[in-house]
Parts: C-alpha cells; sequence; structure tokens
C-alpha cells in the first residue's frame, strides 16, 4: 500500500518527476546559481504534489505524464519557499544536509529563491494542454504563491502574537501548506480534462489532505528524531511556532506548566533538555494526541471527495495517498 511504501509504478513515475525536474534546470548559466538552485531538488525527496497531480490527471482519464510539468513547477515552488523560510527561521540543516544559505551564503539564497519562483511559470507552460488550460494553470500558479506568502506571513506574525486560537492556525495552514496541494489536485484535474464537478472536488481533497500533512509534519517535529526527520526536531518549540499542538495545549494548560512551557517556546538558546521538557508538556497534556486526531479527520472528509472518481483504483490510490500523508517517518 502507499501508505507504508510507493508501489514500483509511482517509483518510476516518481523517477521520471525528478529527471524532468533536474532537467528543467539546466537552463541556468552561472554554476554557482544553478548549483544553490539545485541544492534542494538534487538531496531527493518524495515529490508529493507533483506525484499527486499526475494521479490525479489519470483519475479523471487523463495521461498521468502530461502533469508531470505542472507538477515539477510546484515543485521548484515548494523548493523555493523553503530556500526562503531556511533564511527567516535561520536553520542550518534540512533534508539531512546543510540549507543554501549555509552553503553558499544568504545572498546566493535569496536570488536562487528568487531564480526559481520564475522558472517554475516557465516550466508550467510546458504543460501538455491548450492555450486557454494553459492560462488556468499559471492563474493556479500565481494564486498559489500569493497565497502561500499570507500564509507564511500569519505564520511569523503568530510568533510573536499572545493568542493564537485554533481556527487561525488552520487558516495559516491552508495558505501556506495546502494551497500547493489543492493546486497540484486543480491543476491534474485541469490537465487530464475532467469536469467542473471533479475539478473542485479533487481541489477540496487537495486542501483537506495538505491540512493533515502539515499537522502530522508538526507531530514529528515532536515525535521524531533529527536523523529520521531530516531536519533538526524540536525547532518549532524553539522558533516560538504556534501549531495546533502548542494552541491546543494553551488552552488546557494552567499554573506553573503552563508558565514553564512558555519561558521555553521561542527561546533561541534553549537547551535541549529544556526543549525535551516542553515537548513533554505537550505530550502530557494530550496535546499531539489532539493534532493526530485532527489530522485523521482531515483525510477521512477528503476521501469523501473521491466519490467524483469513477474508476476504483484510481480512487484506491487517491485515498492511500491521503493516509500516507499521515503515516510517514519523514
Amino acid at each position: 500500500m502507499i501508505a507504508l511504501a510507493f508501489p514500483e509504478e509511482y517509483k518510476d513515475r516518481v523517477k521520471k518527476i525528478n529527471e524532468y525536474l533536474m532537467r528543467s534546470l539546466d537552463i541556468i548559466e552561472n554554476k554557482n546559481l544553478k548549483a544553490a538552485m539545485a541544492h534542494y531538488p538534487a538531496a531527493g525527496g518524495k515529490r508529493l504534489r507533483p506525484l499527486l497531480a499526475t494521479i490525479v490527471s489519470e483519475a479523471v482519464g487523463g495521461k498521468p505524464e502530461a502533469a508531470i510539468p505542472f507538477g515539477a513547477a510546484l515543485e521548484i515552488i515548494h523548493n523555493f519557499t523553503l530556500v526562503h523560510d531556511d533564511v527567516m527561521d535561520e536553520d542550518d540543516t534540512r533534508r539531512g544536509i546543510k540549507t543554501v544559505h549555509a552553503t553558499y551564503g544568504i545572498p546566493e539564497a535569496i536570488l536562487s529563491g528568487d531564480a526559481l519562483f520564475a522558472r517554475a511559470f516557465e516550466v508550467a507552460l510546458d504543460s501538455d494542454a491548450d492555450d486557454t488550460d494553459l492560462v488556468r494553470l499559471v492563474d493556479i500558479l500565481a494564486r498559489s504563491v500569493r497565497l502561500l506568502a499570507e500564509g507564511q506571513q500569519m505564520d511569523i506574525d503568530f510568533e510573536d502574537a499572545k493568542t493564537v486560537t485554533s481556527a487561525d492556525y488552520m487558516k495559516m495552514v491552508e495558505l501556506k501548506t495546502a494551497v500547493l496541494y489543492s493546486a497540484a489536485a486543480r491543476g491534474g484535474a485541469v490537465i487530464g480534462r475532467g469536469t467542473d464537478v471533479q475539478e473542485e472536488a479533487l481541489a477540496e481533497y487537495g486542501r483537506l489532505i495538505g491540512l493533515g500533512f502539515q499537522i502530522w509534519d508538526d507531530v514529528l517535529d515532536l515525535r521524531s528524531d533529527q536523523q529520521t526527520f531530516g531536519k533538526p526536531v524540536l525547532n518549532d518549540i524553539r522558533n516560538g511556532k504556534k501549531t495546533l499542538i502548542v494552541v491546543q495545549a494553551l488552552e488546557d494548560l494552567h499554573g506553573p506548566e503552563r508558565e514553564e512551557f512558555l519561558s521555553v517556546l521561542g527561546k533561541k538558546n534553549a537547551k535541549q533538555q529544556e526543549l525535551e521538557r516542553a515537548r513533554d508538556i505537550l505530550e502530557n497534556a494530550g496535546a499531539i494526541d489532539h493534532a493526530t486526531k485532527v489530522a485523521d479527520s482531515l483525510i477521512a472528509e477528503a476521501k469523501k471527495a473521491l466519490k467524483v472518481v469513477k474508476n476504483q483504483a484510481h480512487k484506491k490510490a487517491l485515498s492511500e495517498f491521503a493516509d500516507y500523508l499521515v503515516k510517514r517517518k519523514t
């Protein structure tokens, strides 16, 4: 099952996506800029967003390979955001390697992110679609980037906010993370020539699994380890991130435990022992378990949208894809 490991057919597809993705960067002539741009793509990855675009395209009756350029464009956008996020969060490692700015410098990281952003739109225009649909794909991409930036700003704003609600968090995640999954599903439906009803339902499916993905990512930051997760864990606490887990805990915690947790949240120079104690407070408060239940409920809701997919094999693939997002180890 895809929930445990991608079957061979998807491994082959991911390989094709990777090959296309790396070829798309060959156009860059400056070797230093190209190296910085390729730093994360070359490190590998699950390519979940482009893979989703191909699965959806096939599910509505199109060819999966037709969605690879658009999927690659989304992956390039995703990598652009990672480069800039790491600069903002001052993270030195990602996916088990040094971050772009730690390797090449902050100016180079900013430039490479800008270049990735621009290249994504060029790549999207290589999609196998007519002119009308190409315009739609570019619009999907542009809107996604705008919303993503709003979500990132909300995330930054939360760090200094005295009060953040669960609804605030969900809105931020919808903009920052879920938007690219929704875009992948919508773009795949456009390329596969699905009906309007299918497009809207699958875009909603993408939105919901994207929310589940991010909540599960927040869980992994607390329950995983750096070697497995591919980046430093407990960083959300150090960076003062108001995740759903933290928001829920702050609603439930009172007295000395609450004060102890708040004394560590956002403490950049916090010792490992302090971070682990803060995590234990979240665990004991039941906030992490609460988040996993929310993620599971979002995935269950997403599966309801799959009734627009008539082919049972394709519906099963999308169902298992959704399950994978909240069962993965990395």
